[in-house]
């Protein structure tokens, strides 16, 4: 198994990435691919923007994963 392969297991953003991601990014202690983490930015950004969660004709657009990942971030910045 190539290294890319193993680091691909630490993302558990989706079932199969293809391509393969080269290089892993940390967000708040949570490996993911490059894809998710700059939806996780944009959806925290647009979340900061409107100051909400955003309306469920934006949300469409984001997994529920990015979506949980950015609802935790956002419940802890509230306590």
């Amino acid at each position: 198994m190539s290294m890319y392969q193993e680091k691909a297991k630490e993302c558990i953003c989706c079932g199969k990435h293809v391509p393969l991601p080269i290089v892993l990014k940390d967000y708040n202690g949570v490996k993911v691919c490059p894809t998710t983490y700059y939806n996780i930015k944009e959806y925290s950004r647009i979340w900061t923007s409107i100051g909400s969660r955003p309306t469920g004709g934006i949300r469409k657009h984001f997994s529920e994963y990015v979506q949980s990942l950015v609802e935790i971030e956002k419940s802890n910045e509230s306590v």
